[in-house]
């Protein structure tokens, strides 16, 4: 998957007749667009997206799923480690044994689907729409039943008439912050699963959730050779 992140539109055309000599450059290309950003901004992407390619989808093989991100989702650059991380949440919640998972910042399905059990009712919610309709579209091709719907994480729980068993969150470095956090500490979920990126967040969340107690932790070495990597924790409601 090739992005251009441009100014304008002027040189689209110039792109577009470039694509033959593009592929010949990258015999694995499958997906080609244009991103436009008119403003001067500290930012890595505007709101227009323009496809060149037939492709829309890079499918992409992580652990036991078939993702589909489209231009401009995240995935896991590391797909080696990332398939051990979705399997290794896939055991934890088979062993809660939950009838209902959440899946909170859900991106392009990667826990969700992995969640995904005959009997057990998964749904994923996630702020980018072009990622839920990359998780609906991996979820429809394995036949798995997940919902995905288009929606701010922490409003979209706090919603909840009754809460699920479980609850996924994976977020962004910022964490989820005071607000999902004592929803998640008052609502009797009996059980969480958080993917971390950022050590001082996740500690800060959990001092926020005492009642949900950290009984698992394992580390992944998602970003070699540098500082950062993903923890991820299970918490279980009162467990000793």
């Amino acid at each position: 998957m090739v992005r251009f992140v441009l100014r304008s539109e002027g040189q689209v055309g110039r792109l577009r007749r470039s694509l033959p000599a593009l592929f010949d450059a990258l015999p694995g290309l499958r997906v080609v667009s244009v991103n436009l950003l008119p403003r001067h901004v500290a930012l890595p992407e505007g709101e227009e997206e323009i496809l060149l390619t037939e492709e829309t989808t890079l499918p992409m093989t992580i652990g036991d799923v078939t993702l589909h991100p489209m231009p401009g989702a995240f995935v896991q650059t590391n797909s080696v480690v990332a398939s051990g991380l979705y399997r290794q949440a896939a055991e934890w919640i088979d062993e809660c044994d939950p009838r209902s998972v959440l899946d909170l910042y859900c991106g392009v399905g990667g826990f969700a689907l992995h969640a995904a059990r005959t009997g057990r009712a998964v749904h994923g919610v996630e702020v980018s729409t072009e990622a839920v309709a990359s998780a609906r579209r991996s979820a429809a091709e394995m036949g798995l039943d997940a919902r995905f719907e288009v929606g701010d994480a922490t409003a979209w729980a706090a919603s909840l008439p009754t809460p699920p068993d479980l609850v996924v969150v994976n977020p962004p470095r910022r964490g989820i912050r005071a607000r999902l956090a004592s929803w998640l500490e008052d609502s009797g979920v009996g059980a969480v699963v958080y993917s971390s990126c950022n050590p001082v967040t996740l500690a800060a969340d959990l001092d926020r959730m005492p009642s949900l107690r950290p009984v698992r932790a394992r580390l992944f070495d998602m970003f070699p050779q540098s500082d950062h990597a993903e923890v991820l924790v299970l918490l279980r409601r009162d467990a000793h």
